[in-house]
């Protein structure tokens, strides 16, 4: 019960420092957002338009992001032993889904103009790009910190890099385009927007899908934390080792141990408990100690 809530305690820290940064980003992306599709509107813009929508995915997706971290510290059930960890991962997956899908409708929209240009306001598209790009990089300062902390944090994180990447070219697009007058500038940055869309989307579909599969996190290798296991005193054997993630950060383990020596067995545990939550920042340890002498006897049987 201390342990749980000890973890719990971490986790609530971690998340009230990411819900500070979270609500920043949320008021910092809303205004953005306007002011891009007011500006994307006024001089005729798609690539404007196109980070104007990329910015409303971002708003939704901070939302529930915001949401998912203020719900994720809520103390466990009957029914919900583990708490609600998972609904940051979950959280994570709607994001790099709807980014995807915004990725669609712009690469759609611009295959569009491509066949008919418009006429665009370059001074305008300027203007209010630069407006975008500045709040962009506050919001990338406000959640790089926490990015590590929290895969929501950092799904969260990813949008914001990739407008902040959408803004740089919305601003190189305009000044291209006023030099060179090439109004099909216009459809190829959305393209690029697009592309940038779907390769930061992706990265976070895989890494919630990988926690929602019980995957072993990629920062820990089975193999050496077999061995860790195998190395002290009267552990013979071991079998049926599992390693996951609850969340971001938050790991568990499962294993079944053969000792020599019952007894003994009963006095490691606390040190593998802290061996693993120094080495391998696993919290949750779940470990069945087995005789090994009726191992042998049952498989002799």
């Amino acid at each position: 019960m201390e342990h749980n809530e000890r973890v719990r305690s971490e986790q609530t820290f971690r998340s009230g420092r990411a819900k500070k940064g979270l609500k920043y980003a949320v008021a910092i992306t809303a205004v953005i957002f306007f002011v891009e599709l007011v500006g994307g509107w006024l001089s005729g813009s798609l690539a404007l338009i196109a980070d104007a929508g990329h910015m409303a995915t971002d708003l939704f997706a901070l939302l529930i992001s915001f949401l998912a971290i203020k719900l994720s510290v809520k103390p466990s059930t009957k029914q919900r032993s583990y708490g609600y960890f998972r609904l940051e991962i979950i959280a994570a997956l709607i994001n790099g889904v709807i980014l995807c899908v915004t990725a669609l409708f712009i690469t759609i929209e611009a295959w569009k103009r491509i066949a008919m240009p418009k006429e665009i306001q370059t001074i305008e598209m300027l203007f209010f790009g630069m407006i975008g790009l500045a709040a962009n990089c506050i919001n990338a300062l406000l959640l790089r910190k926490e990015k590590n902390n929290s895969v929501n944090v950092k799904a969260a994180y990813i949008h914001i890099v990739s407008d902040l990447a959408g803004s740089v070219g919305v601003v190189g697009g305009a000044l291209l385009i006023q030099l060179t007058g090439l109004m099909v500038l216009d459809s190829l940055i959305s393209f690029f927007i697009a592309v940038l869309i779907v390769r930061s989307s992706l990265g976070i579909i895989k890494e919630a899908v990988n926690v929602l599969m019980e995957s072993v996190p990629k920062e820990l290798d089975i193999g050496d934390i077999e061995n860790t296991l195998l190395h002290f005193d009267h552990v013979q054997n071991l079998h049926d080792l599992h390693v996951w993630a609850l969340t971001n950060g938050i790991n568990a383990l499962s294993c079944h141990l053969q000792v020599d020596d019952l007894q003994e067995g009963q006095k490691l545990l606390p040190p593998i408990h802290r061996e693993l939550k120094e080495k391998y920042n696993i919290d949750h340890v779940t470990i069945q100690l087995e005789d090994e002498r009726l191992v042998k006897e049952k498989m002799k049987e």
